[in-house]
This record gives structure tokens, sequence and C-alpha cells, in this order.
């Protein structure tokens, strides 16, 4: 099985937002530019563009923002790995090495390796951890429980 692990911060996650009050989702501090709906819309709709524009070459199937209702945001979330776990698990091996071609991007970032299927997908599920890490600083400043991981 490929990124065998790639969902377990999900099992603690998910649950954490179905139960998180609406107004947490939404407080922000002077101290931290973002809140948990931007977070977790940001995580969706960079799956949502990784996987089919750069990878597909398809158009994005989500319309989601951190303005959106914090249920449609969830229901978001879920959806677009479940979709990504569907082309996941259709992929054949050989596929994995195809290259992909990444987008010029205005701050010059540049794959750190050729960039392949394979890292593409990697790079998805990194991005998603390195964000929810921001959820338990975001929970700390704002004075609410943080899940726990």
């Amino acid at each position: 099985m490929l990124f065998p692990y790639r969902n377990v911060p999900r099992k603690t996650l998910i649950p954490y937002l179905a139960n998180l009050d609406e107004e947490y989702w939404f407080m922000k501090s002077d101290v931290y530019p973002n809140n948990l709906a931007w977070i977790i819309s940001h995580i969706t709709s960079s799956e949502d563009y990784w996987i089919n524009e750069v990878a597909l070459k398809k158009s994005c199937i989500l319309n989601i923002n951190e303005y959106c209702p914090p249920k449609e945001i969830l229901e978001s979330y879920i959806h677009i790995r479940n979709y990504t776990d569907d082309i996941l698990h259709k992929l054949e091996d050989s596929q994995l090495n195809k290259l992909v071609e990444v987008p010029k991007f205005s701050d010059g970032w540049t794959p750190p390796i050729v960039p392949t299927l394979n890292w593409l997908f990697d790079h998805v599920y990194s991005h998603e951890k390195h964000h929810i890490g921001q959820i338990a600083v975001i929970a700390s400043i704002n004075g609410f429980q943080k899940p726990l991981f």
C-alpha cells in the first residue's frame, strides 16, 4: 500500500473539527494571521489543485474558501481526500514514476527533486501535515482546546 499513514492525522482531526464550535473556526489573533477555516480550506483547495490541475491536467472540482460555513469546509476536506485516495488506489506502480510539470510560482519555489507523480502525492500529504501542525498553535493562541495528536 502506498503512503499507508497518509490519513492517520485525520483520524484525530476530523472528529475534532466536527465537534468544534463554529466561533473557533473563525478566531484570529494579532500574533497569527490565519484561522482554522483558512487552514482547512487551504489544505483542501491545495490538494484539489495539485491532484486535478497539476497531476491530471483537469479543472479543480471544489469551490471552497475560508468564508464558507465550517460544515461545508469540513465536507470538502473529507471529499477531496476520498477522491485523491481513489485515484491513488487505481494507479499502477509504473505510473508513479511519470514526470509531472510543476507550474512556476511567484515566490520562486521549485520542487527539491525531479517531480514525479509519486513526489506529487507525497507533497500533498506533507503539505497537509505542515498546516495541521498550525492548528494547535492557533488553538493555543486563541485559548481553545487543541486537537490531541
